[in-house]
Parts: structure tokens; C-alpha cells; sequence
């Protein structure tokens, strides 16, 4: 950013104004990502995990995970009342989450293991 401020522009412009005319920018920053991406080989820059409260709704156990959403998964055994629930959660993918795998916790023993999106 500093770059483009040292180049005489005050502010960052609104894309979704003035649109990305400027292909040769786009082309070149393209070219700049992919040199990038080529250096991280193995480095996951965005790898997310934790763990979140679950719910029960009927015989659905519900979560939701940050960026992902609200996800719901039918519970393989009975959930007693005052249990607690919890849903732990690895991001998927290099760079950009493109899913997780998320285990749920019944009273502290796992007791599914699911992925969302795509692991």
C-alpha cells in the first residue's frame, strides 16, 4: 500500500465504481501471486482451528464455524440433557480455507467427524 500511496494517489480507489480496467495491473499482479504461491510450497498461511459451542435442535447437532457458516449434522447417538457439546474444527486447503474438518464432542469424547466444503 505504501507503494501505491508513494505513486501520488491519496486514497485506494472504489473498485466498485471505477471497475479493474487496468488488465495489464491485474495481468501482472496475477503473475505475482503465482511467483508467491510458488515459493509457499508448504506453508498454509490461513490454516484456521478451534473449537466452538454446539447446540442440539431435534436430532440435529448445530455449529457454526467462522467464514464457513451454520452447519447442522444428524446426531448418531442420543444427547442427553445438560450435556455438553462442542465442535472442534481444522481448516482445509493452501492459502484459502476451502473447508474443514470438524469433529463433534459429546461430554468430551468425539463422537462424529465430518468435513465441510471441501477437504
Amino acid at each position: 500500500m505504501s507503494e501505491y500511496l508513494s505513486q501520488g494517489a491519496d486514497e485506494v480507489p472504489d473498485f466498485s465504481a471505477a471497475g479493474f480496467t487496468d488488465s495489464s495491473e491485474v495481468s501482472a499482479n496475477a503473475e505475482t501471486f503465482n511467483a508467491a504461491l510458488a515459493t509457499l510450497q508448504d506453508v498454509e498461511a490461513l490454516a484456521i482451528s478451534g473449537c466452538v459451542t454446539a447446540s442440539v435442535s431435534g436430532r440435529q447437532i448445530c455449529f457454526s464455524i467462522p467464514i464457513f457458516g451454520r452447519f447442522c449434522f444428524p446426531s448418531p447417538v442420543p444427547i442427553p440433557i445438560g450435556a455438553q457439546l462442542k465442535a472442534c474444527f481444522s481448516t482445509c486447503g493452501r492459502i484459502i480455507p476451502t473447508g474443514a474438518k470438524v469433529t463433534i464432542y459429546l461430554n468430551g469424547r468425539a463422537i462424529l467427524t465430518r468435513s465441510v466444503g471441501r477437504c
